[in-house]
């Protein structure tokens, strides 16, 4: 799907970019400098693709499913520094969500358009933030200068020569007279030697921090929109015919980019996404059919073997079949890390084979082959499940945390992906490739909405009604989305009043910024005051 923006394409355009740029580094400072992300990430996400596709839209390729699909990752991630309060997404989204934009943005105006599931568009993206970047840091100052030069004539040029000649000739008089004035009047004096102590306090202060700030990110963002507009040098390119020069991309070809068919015309060079797929393929390995499946075979004998021999051993726990002198804990501990490490081999066996095994032979061999996969996917699903039961009962016996909770997710995902893996086996046009690209990053949001530390207060709460176990410590370091769960749970088990008091008051001493609002911390407050108020 086209789209036709109204972008900004006059002689100085260079110009409305930078002030664009300054524009947003200093909305930029004004929502994050000494504040808390909140409501600013989402904000911020929606004002900067306004400046990108303001001053770059030209360059957009087209706007394909997932292009609309990646756009609601990002937005609804951005969406959680509002929503939630969970410190190990907290840290974890400030770096996955700008590294998201920056693969979408690339997605959609790089240089060369690609297939969004290939590896080739990881590298756009590096070099759109770093080389292209950078090289259009210059350009911000030359703007300045060409645009100051195009509006004067040769008369204002020479009067501005003679004004610096005249600043020249006057500045050691300036210094003579200055030290006479200091001499001879005491107030003049203090006034003129307190000019240095002033600019030091200037130099240190919050309002330099600022103005560096401001700074520094306008030439990250003019370097880093303009490295689409002019993503090469004007000098490796003839003029009269580079394909970027100016020109709107909606005259294109109208390729499928998803099939990476789309060619970039200089009129010298015509390159495509598919003529560097035909020569990785020439590249890559190929495995033989009947290496594969020996590989298999053998794999899969040990496997089967250790499924139909312990079987008991494996899910037996759950009927209290446990090994002689074995408690649950015991159990649940010994050979955890060994069975997802062997869960996440198998994965790679299947990916390997899938991907890179020939296809010829006979269809005896094929067959055969495809039979031994089936095998190792079960066996891979029914060890997985073994990992998963263990995990289960040692927090049954040492409690929900925040590792074990994403283990647990870890190990679900795992387990789709085998799945999706055992239908491409018969169905080889399924795409692995970008089936896994969605489903992950769907599972990722996903989980940042399952509110984590609700789940892990209510079964560790669940948990100590049943063990009369409880880590109260860890259960007040949960984040302000489990404070209602924790205020019913405090009537009893007095314990947690203390540091509920301790939130209620470190809530009541912050001043918060409406950009900075989260709407978990105010549910906490409002819940907070509720309680305490009717003590």
């Amino acid at each position: 799907m086209k789209l036709i923006l109204p972008v900004i394409t006059s002689p100085a355009r260079s110009l409305y970019t930078l002030l664009g740029a300054v524009i947003l580094a200093i909305i930029h400072q004004y929502l994050f400098y000494a504040h808390a992300p909140g409501l600013s990430i989402p904000i911020f996400i929606l004002l900067f693709y306004g400046f990108i596709l303001g001053f770059a839209g030209d360059r957009l390729h087209g706007l394909s499913p997932f292009a609309i699909f990646m756009f609601a990752v990002i937005f609804m991630l951005s969406i959680t520094y509002l929503l939630f309060d969970n410190p190990i997404f907290y840290v974890l989204n400030i770096l996955i969500i700008p590294t998201l934009i920056a693969y979408h943005v690339t997605l959609l105006l790089g240089y060369k358009p690609r297939a969004w599931w290939k590896a080739g568009i990881m590298k756009d993206m590096l070099l759109h933030l770093i080389p292209r970047n950078l090289r259009h840091f210059p350009t911000a100052f030359t703007s300045i200068t060409s645009s100051y030069s195009k509006r004067v004539n040769e008369g204002s040029r020479a009067v501005s020569r003679k004004i610096l000649f005249g600043l020249a000739i006057s500045a050691p008089l300036v210094i003579i007279v200055i030290s006479l004035l200091s001499s001879a009047d005491g107030m003049f004096e203090r006034l003129m030697f307190g000019i240095p102590r002033w600019l030091d306090e200037v130099t240190y202060s919050e309002g330099f921090f600022r103005f560096m700030w401001i700074f520094l990110f306008t030439l990250f963002f003019f370097g880093y929109v303009y490295g689409f507009v002019q993503p090469v040098s004007a000098r490796k390119m003839d003029p009269e015919i580079a394909y970027w020069k100016e020109t709107n991309t909606s005259t294109a070809q109208e390729d499928d980019i998803s099939k990476g068919e789309f060619e970039w015309d200089t009129g010298t060079t015509v390159i495509k996404d598919k003529i560097h797929e035909s020569n990785s393929d020439t590249l890559r390995l190929r495995i033989d059919p009947i290496i594969a499946s020996t590989v298999l075979t053998m794999v899969n004998v040990v496997y089967l073997v250790f499924v139909i021999l312990q079987f008991t051993y494996l899910f037996g726990a759950f009927e209290g079949a446990l090994p002689e002198g074995m408690t649950y804990a015991d159990y649940a501990r010994r050979g955890f890390a060994e069975l997802m490490l062997v869960a996440l081999l198998n994965f790679g066996i299947l990916m390997t084979i899938l991907l890179y095994t020939e296809n010829r032979g006979s269809s005896r061999l094929r067959l055969f082959q495809k039979g031994m996969l089936y095998i190792l996917v079960i066996c891979s699903i029914i060890i997985l499940y073994s990992a998963f039961s263990r995990l289960t009962m040692y927090e049954e016996a040492y409690g929900f945390t925040y590792l074990r909770f994403l283990v647990h997710a870890f190990m679900l995902l795992l387990a789709v992906l085998m799945v999706i893996a055992g239908l491409r086996i018969h169905f080889e046009r399924i795409p692995l490739a970008k089936c896994y690209i969605v489903f992950g990053l769907a599972s990722y949001v996903a989980i940042n909405y399952a509110g984590m530390d609700t789940y892990i207060a209510e079964k560790n709460i669940e948990r100590y009604h049943i063990h009369q176990k409880m880590d109260t410590y860890f259960l007040s370091s949960l984040s302000m989305d489990a404070v209602p769960v924790l205020i019913e749970f405090s009537r009893e088990n007095p314990e947690i009043q203390i540091d509920l008091r301790a939130d209620y008051n470190r809530l009541n001493e912050r001043e918060q910024a409406w950009w900075s609002f989260n709407l978990a911390e105010y549910r906490a407050h409002q819940a907070l005051k509720e309680y305490f108020e009717q003590e």
